[in-house]
């Protein structure tokens, strides 16, 4: 039975009949007609434009000659489209094709067919008509979301795991129920503050003076003539730079209650020192214009805080003016980036 004729025991069209050829052929979706024997009779413009084959190319033949496939998948396929020559309309799980174009690139498609049934006047099935539906990019937006959904699963964990040690670590210093309210919320505000920068550069990690701007700006900041930043800045990931911004905030809280910050004549010099070849950092807090200094006697959060950080050693002299710290840690998992300071 010809694609151009109507089924019979469905009426005409004001007496004539639809071209069927026609009507696919202005379709903007693709669509593909085969036999009971599964060779290619015919296809729409929209499929062949995406093939970038012409009809002359595929007409007449087998469809796994005109496009050959792995055994298992021609094995699968075809029992498909027998399911849809006993009149059952079919779907084929989404496949990726690469396609080599007529300029010697190459790209990856994915689609999804859809096979239908065409019966002629006595209820038997003579044609499959696929549908092809291009569906790339909804299939990259799903891969994307996943990987989105798994990164943000590791993240929370980690900040989860953060906060149970903060916790944990704060509580063993706190003198008080109070004591333990105020500090532990100053710390996780610190780490919202550093979320908070990091969501806004979608995550790629954040520069180490940025962090330490965040973390000093309530203790007067880096006003001209109290605080400075020296040497090369530095990007760090986003794990490293929530380490960083709780770190940051326990310099700068104690600068505030017993160095730099807490003097009228304190100041604070913060020197950095990447090491590309090596992918290590240095970076120097040196508070000033004090006097008396003295050692601890008994060391609080900022000391267990360094437990909690094994790729970080860090190095205390107390000098006749003030505090030298001297930090060093590698960087793991990402290119370095420098900007002069």
């Amino acid at each position: 039975m010809p694609l151009d004729m109507p089924r019979a025991d469905k009426p005409p069209v004001q007496a004539g009949y639809l071209n069927f050829m026609q009507l696919f052929d202005t379709m903007p979706t693709p669509y593909m007609v085969m036999d009971r024997q599964l060779h290619i009779v015919y296809a729409n413009k929209a499929y062949l434009t995406m093939l970038e084959r012409t009809l002359d190319q595929i007409s007449g033949r087998y469809i796994f000659d005109a496009f050959p496939d792995t055994p298992e998948r021609v094995a699968s396929v075809r029992e498909t489209f027998l399911q849809t020559l006993d009149g059952v309309t079919t779907q084929l799980d989404r496949q990726a094709f690469h396609f080599e174009h007529a300029d010697g690139t190459t790209s990856t498609r994915c689609w999804q067919c859809t096979q239908t049934p065409y019966f002629d006047g006595t209820g038997n099935v003579v044609y499959i008509i696929q549908h092809a539906e291009d569906v790339t990019e909804e299939e990259n937006l799903q891969r994307r979301n996943e990987a989105i959904s798994l990164e943000l699963d590791h993240r929370v964990k980690n900040v989860f795991s953060v906060v149970q040690a903060v916790a944990a670590m704060a509580g063993k210093n706190a003198g008080s129920i109070d004591e333990f309210r105020e500090d532990f919320e100053d710390r996780i505000m610190a780490m919202s503050r550093t979320h908070s920068l990091l969501s806004r550069t979608n995550w790629a990690g954040l520069s180490l003076k940025d962090i330490l701007d965040t973390s000093i700006e309530q203790y007067g900041g880096f006003a001209p003539g109290r605080a400075h930043f020296h040497g090369h800045d530095v990007t760090l990931n986003p794990r490293a730079s929530q380490m960083a911004s709780l770190l940051g905030h326990e310099l700068a809280t104690n600068a505030a209650k017993y160095g730099c910050f807490s003097k009228p004549g304190g100041r604070l010099d913060i020197t950095c020192w990447p090491d590309l070849a090596r992918k290590q950092l240095k970076v120097e807090w040196k508070e000033s214009g004090l006097s008396g200094i003295r050692a601890p006697k008994q060391f609080g959060f900022g000391t267990r805080l360094e437990t909690f950080m094994p790729n970080v050693s860090i190095e205390r002299d107390y000098e006749d003016d003030g505090i030298r710290i001297t930090i060093r840690t590698v960087l793991l998992d990402r290119p370095l980036d420098y900007a002069e300071g």
